[in-house]
């Protein structure tokens, strides 16, 4: 499979679906009559939305609050039924138009990625929903810097004093 290019997006969402500690992170794409899911790292989702708003503020994109709000309410994560393949690298680029392409390359294979096109609104939504899912997962403990385990965590920084907390 070569690059596909899916043209308008009709729905962009990066998230995660699970609880905190066993997450799993994908890219959600309806393009072309079809959804599409990419699993991703959680760095990719995180990345993908802070470079997102960084685009944004670049080309000074200034999205409209009140169909970002709308599209927000719509943005919704289903479990995959046809996950094409593991996320790779990531670029966004800002059209004459101020239409935003995104392409998305597969890990595995260097040529097989897609490419679709979304509006400021849709990429300011998913960038906003994506952040709130990144932030949404397992407390950091304050003296090792590790995610805590929701079961207890014995912290490896406390070289035994620190007591287990759950």
């Amino acid at each position: 499979m070569a690059m596909r290019d899916l043209g308008p997006a009709e729905h962009f969402l990066a998230g995660a679906l699970g609880e905190p500690g066993s997450r799993h992170f994908y890219i959600q794409v309806a393009a072309a009559g079809a959804t599409m899911w990419l699993h991703a790292e959680k760095q990719q989702v995180a990345a993908l939305a802070s470079q997102s708003l960084a685009i944004l503020a670049a080309a000074n994109l200034q999205p409209d609050t009140d169909v970002v709000a709308e599209i927000r309410q719509n943005l919704v994560l289903r479990e995959p039924d046809n996950e094409i393949f593991p996320v790779g690298a990531v670029q966004l680029a800002v059209l004459e138009s101020e239409l935003i392409t995104v392409a998305i390359a597969s890990a595995q294979e260097e040529d097989d990625g897609i490419r679709f096109l979304v509006a400021p609104e849709q990429i300011q939504a998913m960038a906003e929903a994506a952040l709130e899912a990144v932030s949404a997962g397992r407390p950091i403990c304050p003296h090792c810097h590790l995610p805590e385990d929701p079961h207890g965590h014995r912290c490896p920084a406390g070289n035994g004093h620190f007591p287990t907390h759950a």
